[in-house]
């Protein structure tokens, strides 16, 4: 068998097990079928002599896949949630923006533009193009004189630095 599917094989009801209890409460046993599915997948490319302890391999493999979704489940939560604000906002319904919320938002905006100042001009200028302007990134290249794979590069940078906040901002 390629990879580490023999080991999956051997210790798949274990890791179901543990990943069953890892998502009590916050999955449901088709999420653990998924998160089952997708290791057994991700496991057969994995070459097993590079792996020192392979069922602790698998184990982390499907622990961190679990954590994956629960922080993309939470990051849906808090897109629907302030979708719904602004939404609401711009059509007219919901409360009045109060002045915490205000500040929060003030507060939040600048951090982003901290953070993309911090990963140069360029990428902050490429990513205001690109998300605010709504340009293609073939457009931006052209317009700046550089390769798609450096707006590509470019972007990945800003991303990541937007990212970074919205993680911490996550963990408080």
């Amino acid at each position: 068998m390629p990879g580490l599917t023999a080991t999956f094989m051997t210790h798949q009801a274990g890791l179901r097990a543990f990943l069953s209890a890892l998502c009590r409460g916050t999955a449901s046993e088709a999420d653990v079928d998924d998160v089952m599915q997708e290791v057994y997948l991700r496991s057969r490319g994995i070459d097993a002599s590079q792996v020192n302890d392979p069922k602790a391999y698998l184990y982390r493999m499907g622990q961190n896949m679990v954590f994956d979704r629960l922080r993309g489940a939470a990051r849906g939560r808090n897109y629907e949630t302030d979708w719904g604000y602004v939404h609401n906002r711009i059509h007219g319904g919901g409360e009045d923006a109060t002045a915490e919320r205000s500040l929060i938002a003030r507060e939040r905006l600048a951090e982003i533009d901290r953070a993309l100042r911090a990963v140069g001009e360029r990428a902050a200028r490429i990513f205001r193009r690109y998300r605010v302007d709504g340009l293609h990134q073939h457009q931006i290249a052209a317009e700046l004189g550089v390769s798609l794979s450096t707006v590509e590069k470019d972007l990945r940078k800003a991303y990541q630095a937007v990212v970074a906040i919205g993680d911490g901002a996550d963990a408080e």
